[in-house]
């Protein structure tokens, strides 16, 4: 039992001794005040205590603020996530592991410069520094241990949710609205404004369901420039109508169709409220050939078009035929005095060609 006590003290001894070694092992070598500051040691009501290790006072200051910035986004915007992750550097010299540093490193997902209530803090709002230099016994590296005192109230935080809230609101009817517009689309540059939207939205949303959302949503928007035709049709002797389409809906543009004819002459297009009438002469166009008007618009580079034929019949059209063999007349009367023949029948055989 002797035997076991003295094992027991020589064992606390040692750890005794590696901790008095561990501590030694760095030197104070410059400080910004002879005491310690109460508030780096005890609570600090009202105000947010940081620190952070640096190899310069510049880098120090810099690592400081980023931290005090995501303190207080944490504090107001609860969906915001943080990634950790710890990194293993080592220097290999002659085949063996020489030396190993482990970096544990925190990146806050958010941008900054989207939060409009971010903007404020500043190193200048800082209430109290104290920053102690040290130097390393054995490797002689020096770095700073730098510690703020940044005002930071609960009044202060429930001012910023409260802010936080209504930006998030009207990002979320943003979203929204624009979810909603896909399906409505009036305009072609309803496409790229909703395009634009979503790059907008998803430099602010950082939540992974929002932030993939908001992608799918663009991806859809993009879609739509597939399905981009042209409506075209005739609408009487020598005119026509045409728009452009999404999705087989009419839509307007600022774009100006051409339009073409292997027969026609005189063609004009004049804009009508987003849509195009066309007027055009049909008196070089042969009934017995294939006539038509050929529409098209160029859409991001790319070439739309609609051919529309003029060889349907109308109301005001005239056309001939030249019969083969023998062609039959038969009426159920004819009155010589009125010269009116009733219920005509002609029956006349066509060449087919």
């Amino acid at each position: 039992m002797k035997r076991l006590r003295q094992i027991a003290l020589l064992l606390l001894s040692i750890v005794a001794l590696l901790c008095t070694s561990a501590q030694a092992e760095d030197k104070v070598v410059e400080k910004s005040a002879k005491k310690i500051p109460e508030w780096l040691t005890g609570a600090a009501d009202g105000f947010l205590v940081i620190t952070v290790e640096a190899s310069s006072i510049a880098d120090a200051q810099r690592l400081a603020l980023d931290e005090v910035t995501e303190r207080i986004i944490r504090s107001v915007a609860s969906n915001v996530s943080v990634d950790q992750r710890t990194e293993l550097s080592e220097t290999v010299t002659n085949g063996s592991v020489s030396s190993s540093t482990d970096t544990y490193t925190r990146n806050s997902r958010i941008r900054s410069a989207n939060l409009p209530f971010l903007k404020g803090i500043s190193l200048s709002k800082v209430a109290d520094v104290y920053w102690v230099k040290l130097r390393d016994k054995q490797t002689k590296a020096e770095r700073y241990e730098y510690s703020v005192k940044y005002p930071y109230t609960r009044m202060d935080q429930r001012m910023l949710q409260a802010e936080f809230e209504e930006l998030e609101a009207e990002k979320d009817s943003e979203l929204t609205a624009l979810e909603q517009k896909l399906d409505n689309i009036t305009s072609l540059d309803d496409i790229s404004a909703g395009i634009a939207g979503c790059d907008a939205l998803a430099e602010y949303f950082v939540d992974n369901v929002r932030a993939a959302k908001v992608n799918a949503l663009k991806a859809r928007y993009n879609g739509l420039y597939k399905t981009v035709g042209v409506l075209a049709a005739v609408t009487g002797n020598g005119t026509a109508e045409c728009a452009l389409s999404v999705n087989g809906n009419a839509v307007r543009s600022g774009l100006v169709p051409t339009v073409t004819s292997n027969c026609a002459s005189n063609i004009n297009v004049v804009p009508t409220d987003g849509t195009y009438r066309i007027t055009y002469d049909t008196s070089d166009c042969l009934p017995d050939e294939d006539n038509y008007l050929t529409v098209s618009f160029r859409v991001r580079g790319k070439r739309v078009e609609h051919r529309m034929s003029l060889n349907s019949v109308t109301q005001n059209d005239k056309f001939s035929v030249t019969p083969e063999g023998t062609v039959t007349l038969s009426a159920d009367s004819i009155s010589a005095e009125d010269r009116i023949i009733h219920n005509l029948d002609i029956r006349l055989t066509l060449n087919n060609r």
